[in-house]
């Protein structure tokens, strides 16, 4: 089954997914690890050409919001798995697929002024949140849990913002 069909039929890709054998982990470097470059290696591109950031700028934002990105799917996870009791590896698995629409978006990031549309795929997250909310009988928790992914998705962006553009951890950079 291609992962991209979440983005086409995504009720019937997630009615499937926690029947598949790979676990948790495997989506997470699998797919995340994958996907997850996309915003930052076209940011660098974008960053470095059109905008004449320097080098060490740009390597520190990128490698920043793609650490980012990744730890914000653990940090999701781990929340989801000790407040409602669902598998850790579930919930993995499960925001892993809910990020793809996310970091497929970030092709816009190619090109500086179209940035903005990259939110267009934070948008359609939350249809693939809601349908794995259903599917995972989490119902009642649904506010908070997209709540959370809000949250989330912007703490993301403001500290990957902060620490790329920290004088301190630059000049660390050049100094390495």
């Amino acid at each position: 089954m291609s992962i991209f069909k979440v983005l086409i039929k995504p009720r019937e890709y997630l009615g499937n997914i926690f029947s598949d054998k790979k676990s948790g982990w495997e989506y997470f470097f699998v797919y995340g690890f994958t996907f997850a470059l996309i915003g930052p290696v076209l940011s660098f591109y974008s960053l470095t050409y059109q905008l004449s950031y320097s080098p060490d700028r740009t390597i520190l934002y990128s490698l920043t919001t793609y650490f980012m990105d990744l730890l914000i799917v653990i940090i999701f996870s781990f929340l989801l798995s000790v407040l409602f009791g669902v598998k850790f590896e579930k919930i993995l698995k499960f925001y892993v697929v809910v990020n793809i629409p996310v970091w497929i978006g970030d092709i816009f990031d190619i090109y500086q002024p179209l940035r903005i549309l990259s939110n267009l795929g934070f948008l359609y997250s939350f249809y693939i949140l809601w349908i794995g909310i259903k599917i995972l009988n989490l119902r009642k928790q649904a506010v908070f849990i997209i709540g959370l992914h809000l949250i989330l998705y912007v703490l993301n962006a403001l500290l990957s913002e902060m620490i790329a553009t920290n004088p301190l951890l630059l000049k660390i950079l050049k100094s390495i």
